[in-house]
């Protein structure tokens, strides 16, 4: 079990499953997830896609918000590494292939000895099932190694997708029927194809009998004399020893474009992707629809499962992990100077957090906010409460028949 032995032993130890007492499996998860056997990560193309997701989710900037003093050893997780052997985008990374490839996740807190969280693992296991003891639902994990776990759901981040026939699991993928085959035909077509080139590429038709010893060595002369790279003529001769000599033709079989592009098609439309973002050669709108498709879901679902194991009911009103990203790092500098130029001077967004959208480094006293002087806060009923400096002004009427129009930007700039 490695490493998650120094955080787990006494869950195993203490483990209510060595007996049958008090033990039930639940019906409909029993077996109800096991890991894909491997096909679907070992062709280029689904593999590519999943590790472009990867890829992407590694990206993601965990952050704690909260009080201080709630929880500081998550909090230090969350701002330092999530365990002693990753770091938080090699975690998310790892998070986000598991979810693909099992359509299940689960990350398992590692404890001390008085139960807190000092650790933070994704669990790849051989077998999970979820059984109840004394009315509380347990994840058990069957590792490759052998070693069985065991700890409370509701200590478990637990993400999946394609959940249908389990409360617990995602049914698993469903790629492997004609599409991956046709791929997988498709492979050893090629390869076979060039194994075959350098195979038999002429039949010769020798006159009258020749004994065994003089066809190999004639086969020889044949090939030195035409075949080999000491014929830089380009021209074949034989003698009247040969009575023919045919070139062989080759049949490939392989798909044809069309039909491999439609097979792709489907691989791409499984993942959410496309070539473009596969390739890196995708455009700022292509990215931006990428991101809030696939990526951002997934970082929601992360960050709500790890809140929702981490604190109680009452200590998630206030506290909660979250992953921020902005996918405006990828926009044209154009895209990114409109946004900055209508959030900044309106107290959307600080002066270093413009700065991160330039992929620049903060300066000091960068955290505040400007608003422009001409911006007034309203109530209800149009009455003017406060100007944008926050300063009370009292109640001052604000008509409907105002003349104030606040100047578009080439004016105020």
């Amino acid at each position: 079990m490695g490493v998650l032995a120094e955080f787990f032993p006494h869950r195993i130890a203490q483990t209510p499953f060595v007996s049958t007492s008090g033990y039930k499996t639940f019906t409909e998860s029993a077996p109800s997830f096991s890991a894909w056997d491997g096909s679907l990560y070992d062709h280029p193309l689904t593999r590519a896609a999943i590790e472009r997701f990867a890829v992407a989710c590694s990206k993601l900037k965990p952050e704690f918000v909260g009080s201080k003093t709630c929880k500081p050893n998550v909090r230090k997780l969350i701002e330092t590494w999530p365990n002693e052997l990753m770091t938080w985008p090699a975690f998310l990374s790892r998070c986000a292939t598991i979810f693909e490839m099992d359509t299940t996740l689960f990350v398992v807190p590692g404890l001390d000895r008085n139960l807190n969280t000092v650790a933070l693992f994704p669990m790849k296991p051989a077998y999970t099932e979820i059984a109840e003891y004394d009315g509380e639902a347990w994840c058990i994990f069957h590792t490759y190694t052998g070693d069985v776990m065991a700890i409370e759901y509701s200590r478990c981040a637990v993400v999946s997708k394609f959940q249908y026939m389990s409360d617990f699991f995602g049914d698993g993928n469903d790629l492997m029927g004609t599409t991956l085959r046709l791929l997988d035909a498709q492979r050893q077509a090629e390869e076979q194809a060039v194994k075959n080139g350098a195979r038999i590429r002429f039949i010769g038709k020798i006159t009258g009998m020749t004994h065994g010893d003089d066809l190999n060595k004639k086969r020889e002369k044949f090939y030195v004399d035409n075949l080999s790279s000491s014929n830089y003529t380009g021209l074949m001769l034989y003698d009247n020893t040969f009575d023919s000599i045919e070139q062989v033709k080759e049949d490939r079989y392989i798909i044809d474009e069309d039909e491999m592009s439609r097979v792709e098609k489907t691989v791409f439309r499984y993942f959410g992707i496309n070539e473009s973002i596969l390739t890196n050669d995708y455009t700022e709108a292509q990215w931006g629809a990428w991101y809030e498709g696939r990526v951002e879901p997934f970082a929601l679902a992360l960050a709500e499962a790890l809140s929702k194991a981490n604190f109680t009911d009452r200590e998630r009103q206030n506290n909660y992990v979250t992953f921020s990203s902005s996918y405006l790092e990828y926009a044209t500098p154009e895209s990114k100077r409109k946004v900055v130029n209508d959030s900044i001077d309106r107290g959307v967004m600080s002066i270093n957090q413009a700065l991160d959208i330039y992929q620049l480094p903060h300066i000091p006293g960068g955290d505040v906010r400007m608003i422009r002087g001409e911006y007034y806060m309203v109530d209800e009923n149009n009455n003017i409460v406060a100007e944008s400096g926050g300063h009370n002004t009292g109640s001052v009427g604000l008509s409907d028949e105002s003349e104030y129009d606040p100047p578009d930007d080439q004016d105020a700039n």
